[in-house]
């Protein structure tokens, strides 16, 4: 699925000032109040946008970002990952290719509660090989991405099993939410079990 013009338009302005008013968004974004209303919620219910949130400015907020590449066995990093997403210093975490599996974004307080993470909690896992950190000295740019361009797409996966689709989902509608099937079977379930409110 793509993004059109106004689409484009909306996320690109939303992404510079998340707290514009609407009338100011459909403005600068050359549409009507409830055009741009309804883009919005179109792109919340579609999973486009995640949530609206702030950013801090580090040099303002005491405490350190710190990245920290984890090495693992092929068969734990699915035990690592479950572990890394339950730990509250934990804000990020990504799955790479190249020199690490895993890179752990932690936000501290202090240089004592970086050990005691690392001592205590990230040690404590099992299947991790290795570990390298790498403490933010200054942040020279820090935006939030991605950064959008005419023409991106929308990434849509099925509700049942999960996998990307391709080309034109199935859609069901249920109480103002859409979800996406990929195929005739996947659907079929979707029918039998959203009577039951076993939609997820």
């Amino acid at each position: 699925m793509e993004l059109d013009q106004i689409d484009y338009r909306i996320l690109s302005i939303l992404q510079e000032d998340g707290r514009i008013p609407l009338s100011k968004l459909a403005r600068k974004a050359r549409v009507s109040v409830p055009t741009a209303r309804q883009r919005v919620n179109r792109l919340v219910k579609e999973g486009v946008i995640q949530r609206f949130t702030i950013l801090l400015n580090p040099k303002r907020v005491t405490g350190y970002d710190i990245f920290i590449g984890i090495s693992a066995k092929p068969a734990d990093i699915g035990n690592v990952v479950e572990q890394l997403k339950n730990i509250e210093e934990v804000v990020g975490l990504y799955r790479t290719v190249g020199e690490h599996d895993l890179i752990v974004r932690l936000s501290v307080q202090s240089y004592a509660e970086l050990d005691d993470f690392i001592a205590n909690k990230l040690s404590t896992l099992n299947g991790i090989q290795g570990i390298r950190t790498n403490i933010v000295t200054n942040t020279i740019k820090d935006e939030p991405g991605p950064r959008l361009k005419p023409g991106a797409g929308i990434r849509v996966f099925c509700t049942i099993c999960g996998k990307e689709i391709e080309g034109r989902p199935i859609k069901r509608t249920i109480e103002g939410r859409e979800y996406y099937l990929c195929c005739n079977s996947c659907a079929e379930i979707f029918d039998q079990k959203a009577p039951l409110g076993h939609v997820p």
